[in-house]
């Protein structure tokens, strides 16, 4: 019985710590999209152009 009680706890516990863990995420999820939504068109293109420029110099150091 002392087994199947201690379980349960920790199963508790553990939902719990998952819930929190996900609406953390969800949360920094939601701030990012805000600030995407609220870019311009030339904060896009230069985020997009950044973008490029990490891949590239990745690619390039993937064939040194």
């Amino acid at each position: 019985m002392e087994a199947d009680a201690s379980v349960d706890m920790f199963s508790k516990v553990l939902e719990h710590q998952l819930l929190q863990t996900t609406k953390l995420v969800e949360e920094h999820l939601d701030s990012e999209i805000q600030k995407l939504d609220q870019m311009d068109e030339d904060e896009l293109e230069r985020l997009k152009e950044k973008r490029l420029q990490a891949l590239r110099k990745a690619q390039q150091q993937k064939q040194v």
